[in-house]
């Protein structure tokens, strides 16, 4: 089995669902595998025959490929209501019939975990983006979450539906004993009833999805190609990212291959996607944020507004001892650059080369100490802007002043560029070849 993954490099929003679209369908994957993350991670992809804009948040993003299998690996997060509005909604429905393998022993995110008590949000405690995430996050750690195979159970009559509302009763109260003492029984038969008739609807809808998860990648034939399609960034990563600035669970290449329990001698190429202005949301410390009128460039040629969670992303120059605090431990990897035609309005590119600490020490990583962070000033290395790429397919037609900024990049990463993205259609991916 030949295993490739394809992993935001920032902090999420780096435009993934373009990029595994295109290379699911170039690299002839027979499975694409989704293994982190819920809704709070968004994937959108415009195919090229098309002006609309496709929103994936439980489903890999590769569409109208006959021959892909999709899987959902237990790394993930399932929200069994978004699942069957995306599927409801989805274009290549027919195609992904039987073609969809959810793993039954993924935890599953069920309403209460985004229900709202006296102080709001009960996982605002958690610092969480209220998508219920975190919560079952907790609940998966903690060992009383709901389980897939638990609906799966109660559909088949395994168990009954009052069993499983006790299960459901027992995991509220685990998280929020003060808040849920008080819900009645009906409160709990309506959520069981939900999660059945979800289930239902979406076997319905795409045949028999639900998998015994070890005999299933036991079963997939040696000479396949996988793509594990990452989601959030590495700088998300409950470990080495920005702390405590992360999402709940892991983000790197490694915790990838750890979510779909493929082994690591299995990894063929694995890609990280950076763009070529920073972005992110909330409130962490972001030392490369642009001024309003640079900022205002961007904005005009693309929203950058986040997709699962509706806010405006705040963005930045290129922030190079962020992007290489991202690159420790993954190397052999190759950077994928995107969003480079939003940048065509800017005349000038700043890239931020080190941090400045007070006393005038230079730092050419970002440091993992959050106060010596907030205290440190950007140094800025100045590039030609190279105006408008849109619609160009060969990398070395570029204007020099990219093919200058890109090669920068590569010296200073040590790092080989394998692709930029010039646009957002799915086929605005240009093989840099040198």
């Amino acid at each position: 089995m030949n295993v490739d993954v394809i992993v935001g490099g920032l902090y999420g929003d780096e435009g993934k669902g373009k990029i595994i679209s295109y290379l699911g369908d170039k690299n002839k994957y027979d499975y694409v595998f989704r293994v982190n993350a819920s809704t709070n991670a968004s994937h959108s992809v415009q195919l090229d025959n098309s002006e609309e804009l496709i929103i994936t948040k439980q489903l890999p993003s590769v569409f109208y490929n006959e021959k892909i299998e999709f899987v959902i690996g237990p790394g993930a997060i399932l929200n069994l209501e978004a699942l069957k509005e995306e599927i409801l909604q989805r274009p290549d429905i027919e195609t992904i019939k039987n073609k969809v393998h959810i793993a039954s022993s993924i935890c599953l995110l069920i309403k209460p975990y985004i229900e709202k008590n006296k102080e709001g949000y009960i996982s605002a405690k958690l610092g969480s983006t209220n998508q219920g995430t975190g919560i079952a996050v907790v609940a998966r750690t903690r060992r009383h979450c709901i389980r897939l195979y638990d609906i799966e159970n109660a559909v088949n009559g395994i168990i009954t539906e009052d069993e499983l509302k006790e299960k459901i009763k027992f995991s509220c109260r685990e998280i929020d004993k003060e808040f849920f003492k008080n819900k009645t029984e009906k409160y709990y038969e309506k959520i069981v009833k939900e999660l059945i008739d979800n289930y239902r609807i979406i076997e319905e809808k795409i045949g028999k999805f639900s998998v015994d998860y070890t005999a299933y990648i036991s079963s997939i034939p040696e000479k396949s190609k996988v793509l594990i399609e990452g989601c959030n960034g590495i700088m998300l990563d409950n470990i080495h990212g920005l702390n405590p600035y992360t999402t709940s669970a892991s983000t790197s290449i490694n915790s990838l291959l750890n979510g779909s329990n493929l082994s690591p001698y299995l990894l063929n190429k694995s890609y990280i996607v950076c763009t070529g202005y920073f972005c992110c949301l909330n409130k962490r410390p972001f030392i490369t944020q642009m001024e309003i009128e640079d900022a205002g460039r961007i904005y005009k040629n693309n929203n950058e507004i986040d997709n699962a969670e509706g806010m405006l992303r705040r963005v930045g120059w290129f922030d190079m001892p962020t992007l290489k605090k991202a690159l420790v431990g993954h190397k052999n990897s190759e950077l994928i650059i995107n969003k480079l035609d939003i940048m065509k309005d800017l005349e000038e590119i700043k890239v931020c080369t080190n941090y400045i600490l007070p006393n005038g020490e230079k730092l050419e990583y970002m440091p993992d100490n959050i106060k010596v962070l907030e205290n440190v000033k950007p140094e800025y290395k100045t590039f030609k802007g190279w105006g408008n790429i849109e619609g160009k397919k060969d990398y070395n037609n570029m204007p020099k002043e990219l093919k200058e900024f890109i090669e920068y990049i590569e010296k200073e990463t040590k790092f080989k560029v394998a692709y930029i993205g010039v646009g957002r259609r799915k086929s605005d991916l240009i093989r840099v070849n040198k």
